[in-house]
């Protein structure tokens, strides 16, 4: 009789590769017609966007993306006004990947590493920048499970509990803020925003049945030019809760979650309030949210079996999954006192500092991730100086973090987001600043399983046996990983035999244990 197969399909997604690379994006900035000439750069830094377009192609990744450049610049002119410049710059590159084919989904991170300029002339800025890529290979498939075997009535069957990570998909969101922010009291109206920085915090998230609740607070810093006599540099922060919901197709509360959040757009604009003074900052903002999603299910599935009539040879194949296995929210808090010595003017007042972490290496050992890297700070300052009345001091500070993750293993694979929460600051003296930053680390553990999962299984008649040959009863003394099904199969006999003549309660074996085995196969009449 031929042997039924009885399976139980299911999707799953598993990491295939991972490959990093560099590029360097050169772009000639031109300074704006209502601008006045560059004399001296403060602060120039970017950020990296990619197109969602970006894909893999005969073994390649293939990423298009813009980098936005922020400027802060000192202008030749007589009052040395502080002005800004909002650039962008279009990028395409490609590299090599191994371990591709041609189902394969990319997932693409990106940073600016690097940027040197130089100013050409007061209208023209060179910019290079090294952007830096991590992209992961992720396979899908639907994967075929074997949960029950028929056609012989002798059949010996071995089963195992399997815990598969199904993936459920994932889907996009898009959230859009427009709202009028009003000024801080006792801060003067806006007579030329500088720079804005936008970041999302507080990231949060809950499920109900197919559907995801994305929550998190827009993070809005605002550096700009107060419409007083005296044009002071001026600094402001607003925060917005945003909620999104983001449907998903057999999500539960049970389910494994990974969202990504991004800015995707922003912009800002002055707006008079009812007295007819700009004291609105009328916002602009698009975040981006991509979730997926994976749901744990336990399988008894099928893993060996064999007959006393026949001969079953069994074909397998190795079957890959992902699952988290950990996620962690922890906190850096650095603190430190800056010295404003060297080449650098004496400080007046400080209207602003920014922050950037940097991990350069992470290693990780059962239970335990140590972290080390750097936060630059960007601090800006009006100083003592009239002929540099506005400065930028660098500052690095370095870091060391351990996140202790009871069920993390060496060779699991981490990912490791570091974001800047907040950074206080205070004038200690004219040449000295006192900074606290907080970093918020997010860390999450990957592992991947692989089974060796029946896929067919032939049957065939079994050798023709001497059964004068057989003794009918056999003895036999356990070796080291034993097991009573293995020692079953081997003597044609099954397990329920092997315990009821033996007294055995379980199957665990001793080392050394003389276990009878009674001779079950029968000859024919």
């Amino acid at each position: 009789m031929s042997l039924e197969l009885i399976k139980e399909s299911t999707r799953v997604n598993y990491v295939i590769g991972e490959e990093s690379s560099q590029t360097i994006v050169e772009h000639d900035i031109i300074v704006p017609d209502i601008n006045p000439d560059v004399l001296r750069i403060l602060l120039l830094d970017g950020e990296v966007v990619v197109d969602e377009n970006s894909k893999v192609s005969r073994n390649k990744a293939n990423v298009k993306g813009t980098v936005r450049y922020k400027i802060l610049y000192v202008s030749d002119d007589g009052n040395q006004q502080i002005k800004s410049i909002n650039a962008t710059s279009d990028f395409a590159h490609s590299f090599e990947l191994s371990n591709n084919n041609s189902e394969s989904k990319m997932r693409i991170k990106s940073d600016v590493e690097h940027i040197d300029y130089e100013i050409l002339n007061g209208r023209k800025i060179n910019v290079k920048t090294i952007v830096k890529f991590n992209a992961k290979l992720i396979n899908e498939s639907d994967q075929e499970v074997v949960r029950e075997l028929r056609g012989s009535d002798d059949l010996q069957i071995l089963k195992e509990s399997l815990d598969i990570y199904c993936y459920l998909g994932e889907n996009f969101s898009d959230y859009s803020l427009k709202e009028s922010l009003e000024i801080p009291v006792g801060k003067p109206s806006i007579k030329e925003i500088l720079r804005t920085d936008v970041k999302i915090v507080g990231k949060d998230y809950k499920i109900s049945d197919d559907k995801i609740i994305a929550k998190g607070d827009i993070n809005i810093l605002t550096l700009y030019i107060g419409d007083t006599e005296d044009r002071n540099i001026e600094f402001m922060e607003h925060e917005v809760p945003f909620t999104q919901f983001i449907e998903l197709q057999g999500v539960d509360e049970n389910s494994q979650c990974d969202i990504d959040y991004r800015i995707d757009s922003y912009s800002f604009e002055p707006e008079e309030d009812s007295d007819g003074e700009f004291r609105i900052l009328k916002s602009d903002i698009k975040v981006l949210l991509r979730a997926e999603a994976n749901s744990k299910k336990n399988l008894e599935i099928i893993s060996d079996a064999y007959s006393m009539k026949s001969k079953i040879d069994f074909e397998t194949q190795l079957f890959k999954t992902s699952r988290i296995v950990c996620q962690d929210t922890s906190q850096i808090i650095l603190k430190d006192v800056v010295k404003i010595n060297g080449d650098s003017p004496d400080l007046s007042e400080v209207f602003n500092v920014l922050s950037k972490p940097n991990l350069f290496e992470s290693s990780i050992m059962d239970g335990e991730i140590t972290l080390a890297g750097t936060v630059n700070n960007s601090i800006l300052y009006v100083a003592n100086n009239a002929e540099q009345p506005v400065y930028c001091h660098y500052n690095e500070m370095p870091f060391k973090h351990n996140i202790k993750l009871d069920d993390l293993k060496t060779n699991m694979n981490c990912e490791i987001d570091l974001e800047i929460d907040h950074c206080n600051y205070s004038m200690v003296s004219e040449n000295e600043v006192e900074l606290r930053v907080v970093i918020n680390v997010y860390t999450k553990a990957i592992d991947q399983t692989e089974h060796r999962l029946i896929t067919k299984a032939v049957e065939s008649e079994q050798q023709e046996i001497d059964y004068k040959k057989i003794p009918s009863m056999i003895i036999y003394f356990s070796k080291y990983e034993d097991c009573l099904w293995d020692i079953a199969k081997k003597y044609q006999t099954t397990v329920d035999d092997i315990k009821k003549v033996n007294k055995l309660d379980n199957e665990e074996l001793l080392l050394g244990k003389q276990i009878i085995i009674p001779r079950k196969t029968v000859a024919p009449n």
